[in-house]
């Protein structure tokens, strides 16, 4: 069979008519809210509260702020900026428009619009599971945190508990004191044998000066609970606290999915809002605290010479296909609910220009603790910030724990985190159940049924993420992370485009 039977190319057939188009016009004029009888948005704010909820997420929090504070601080936002008028925009916009055009998920698109290239819609669903794996982690580690902000002292705000070691302590000088009438000059030397065992995407350890943070110990030694024997090949015992964590926000999920895009639709409105209620609190709070413009300067001031780095700007792109989540078949699932004359051309430039303004957003509230902290302690700015999940589970909790009536702060930010989760990890999920109803109607025919699908998709997503809930699961959790939704994005979104633009044929797209 030759490719051009295979793909329903533009050569096959001419743009759509005058004569076809009035023909679709009418078909939506005879049911206008719900044409096929497909479920839709109740109103195009649930859609669009929905859609920030999912572009707009954890990696907002520290991965935007972490990238521009290493790009150049300010420099970076230049060649964001571009990317998100290049890339960004067009193709947020064409993936809303074919989701909504055809009202299917991205599972089953690609069968009406290229049959051959049906690869990308599992591409989709591959790549949503895996992630949803992982995330969830995250997600419960957050939890870990909220929980443990209830207690009287915050657990990593001392070094008094059984968990920490003579190095534990404040960067008060360059030399160790005394700790249990015992003296180490040396304190790195103490941690030779487990300098790989950090948090994904974090620097080894918070070492400042010749200690460790009290933050940095409570989340390898007591939420991890690692240590040089555990590897990839030896993950040791599941930590049950964190295990019931991942159970609590799998549970949640459940709740949030299992009605479809009614329920997704109405948990958006304080899912996608709320974050930002915190984020503003965090950011006055984080202002007036002394020290604060350095870490903000810091943040914003530009070095120049880091856009002749190539990494700058392909660190820009990964950063816009992680902030919108182009190329992961979600938003084309959450355009396919619209109604059929819904204005996404309008939601495309919209929800970019949200995503982009919550990340510098952001920024604010996490450089101005920074800068507080790095006053705190007497050092440079750049000696304190960490990437990654080290920046909100090590660096913040360390810098919460020094303001007044830290447990309160403690609690608004792992809550602001667990929301900035959710509100991605649902959308993932019923991607992932889009398009296995789409694939099987049946399962759709009644609301036990979908429910038990939903169940079971997350019942093997808390199964496959007990792993990582181990000593040695951020080893697993690095794996997938790093090989599960970094380059295969870039190659299905190059795909993606392919076979819609020269296969399916511009001219029918627009």
């Amino acid at each position: 069979m030759s490719p051009m039977k295979c793909c329903r190319s533009s050569s096959e057939s001419e743009p759509s008519t005058p004569e076809k188009e009035k023909q679709i016009e009418a078909e939506v004029e005879a049911n206008p809210n719900n044409p096929g009888g497909r479920a839709r948005w109740s109103s195009p704010t649930e859609f669009m509260l929905t859609c920030v909820g999912y572009s707009v997420g954890l990696g907002n929090v520290w991965r935007f702020p972490y990238l521009c504070y290493k790009s150049g601080g300010g420099a970076f936002l230049i060649p964001y900026v571009i990317m998100m008028f290049l890339i960004g925009m067009p193709l947020l916009f064409m993936e809303y428009a074919f989701g909504q055009y055809f009202g299917v998920g991205g599972l089953t698109i690609f069968k009406k619009v290229c049959p051959l290239f049906q690869g990308v819609g599992i591409g989709y669903m591959v790549l949503n599971g895996l992630v949803c794996i992982y995330y969830n982690v995250i997600i419960a580690t957050a939890l870990y945190y909220l929980f443990a902000s209830l207690q009287k002292t915050l657990p990593w705000s001392t070094c008094d508990n059984p968990w920490n070691t003579p190095a534990c302590g404040d960067p008060v000088s360059m030399n160790m004191t005394a700790y249990n009438n015992e003296t180490y000059s040396n304190s790195t030397s103490y941690f030779n044998g487990i300098t790989s065992t950090a948090f994904p995407g974090s620097d080894n350890y918070t070492f400042i000066g010749n200690r460790t943070s009290p933050s940095d110990e409570y989340f390898r030694l007591e939420v991890l609970n690692v240590d040089e024997t555990h590897s990839i090949s030896n993950l040791g015992h599941i930590q049950w606290k964190l295990c019931l964590c991942l159970l609590l926000a799998w549970i949640l999920v459940v709740i949030f999915v299992s009605r479809g895009i009614k329920s997704t639709g109405k948990v958006a409105y304080f899912t996608a809002t709320f974050p930002y209620v915190m984020l503003t609190v965090l950011v006055i709070r984080g202002v007036s605290l002394p020290g604060a413009q350095n870490g903000i300067l810091y943040f914003v001031k530009p070095d120049w010479e880091h856009l002749k780095s190539p990494d700058v700007w392909f660190g820009a792109a990964s950063q816009l296909f992680y902030s919108t989540n182009l190329a992961w078949g979600g938003m084309i699932t959450m355009a396919s609910y619209n109604d059929f004359r819904h204005n996404c051309f309008r939601d495309a430039i919209v929800i970019n220009i949200v995503s982009f303004c919550t990340s510098l957003y952001a920024g604010f509230a996490v450089f101005s603790i920074i800068g507080y902290m790095a006053n705190e302690y007497g050092m440079d700015v750049k000696e304190v910030i960490k990437s990654g999940p080290g920046l909100a589970f090590i660096a913040y909790p360390r810098a919460i724990s020094l303001m007044p009536i830290p447990q309160l702060w403690s609690v608004l930010f792992f809550f602001m985190l667990f929301l900035l989760g959710v509100g991605s990890q649902m959308v993932q999920v019923e991607t992932i159940m889009t398009g296995i109803v789409d694939q099987w109607p049946v399962l759709a025919l009644s609301k036990r049924r979908r429910f038990t699908v939903v169940l079971a998709v997350c019942s093997t997503g808390l199964l496959m993420g007990l792993a990582m809930t181990t000593q040695g699961g951020m080893y697993v959790l690095q794996l997938m992370d790093w090989y599960s939704a970094s380059f295969s994005v870039l190659i299905i979104a190059m795909i993606e485009c392919i076979v819609i633009n020269w296969i399916y044929g511009r001219l029918r797209v627009c």
